[in-house]
C-alpha cells in the first residue's frame, strides 16, 4: 500500500505541475480529474482484456509493457477528444501530455494484468484509483490556493510547500494502509 501511496501522490503532483503552466481553473482541473480517471478505469480494464486475448495465448508476457504503453497513449488521446465532443464548452485541450505523463495508468495496468484479477475486481481498483488521483488533484490544488495567503512565508510560497503537502498526503494516504484486506 505504501508503494500505491507514493504513486497516486507522486503522478498527481506531477499532473499538477504541468496544469500550472497554464492558467488553471477548478474547471478545467476537474476535467483533468475526470479525464484521468476514466482513463484509469479503460487502461486497466483494457490492459485484462489484451492479457487475455493477445498476451496470454500468444505466450507474450515479455512484451506486455510494449503492449500496454501504446494502448495509454491512444487512451489519453481518445478520453480527451471523447469529453470534447461531449461538452464542447469543457477545457480540453492540452491534456493529452498530463494524462500520457501518469505513470499511475501504466503502474496500475500492469499490476492488475500481472496479478490475474477478475473483471470486477479490476474495475473496482480501476475506480478506487481513478477517484483517488481526482482527489489528490483536487487537494493540490486547493494547497497551491491556500499557499497563496499573506501568512504563508514567501520562502514556503509555491513548490517547497506543494513538496511538503505532497509528503504530507502520501503519510495520510499511508495512514489507509491495511484498511482493506488483502
Amino acid at each position: 500500500m505504501n508503494d500505491h501511496a507514493l504513486v497516486l501522490v507522486s503522478a498527481a503532483l506531477l499532473s499538477h505541475l504541468l496544469l500550472q503552466q497554464q492558467p488553471a481553473s477548478r474547471l478545467r482541473l476537474h476535467v483533468c480529474g475526470l479525464a484521468c480517471a476514466l482513463s484509469i478505469v479503460c487502461g486497466v480494464t483494457g490492459g485484462q482484456l489484451l492479457e487475455r486475448l493477445l498476451v496470454v495465448p500468444w505466450q507474450l508476457q515479455d512484451l506486455r509493457l510494449f503492449l500496454l504503453l501504446p494502448w495509454m497513449a491512444l487512451l489519453a488521446w481518445g478520453v480527451t477528444r471523447a469529453l470534447a465532443r461531449l461538452r464542447p464548452d469543457w477545457p480540453t485541450a492540452d491534456l493529452t501530455w498530463p494524462i500520457v505523463s501518469n505513470a499511475l495508468l501504466l503502474g496500475l495496468a500492469l499490476q492488475v494484468v500481472g496479478e490475474h484479477r477478475e473483471w470486477l475486481a479490476a474495475l473496482g481498483y480501476g475506480l478506487v484509483a481513478g477517484m483517488g488521483f481526482w482527489l489528490a488533484l483536487v487537494l493540490f490544488d486547493d494547497l497551491m490556493q491556500r499557499s497563496k495567503h499573506p501568512d504563508v512565508p514567501k520562502a514556503l510560497r509555491g513548490l517547497p510547500v506543494t513538496l511538503l503537502g505532497a509528503g504530507v498526503m502520501t503519510l495520510a494516504f499511508s495512514g489507509l494502509n491495511g484498511l482493506l484486506g488483502q
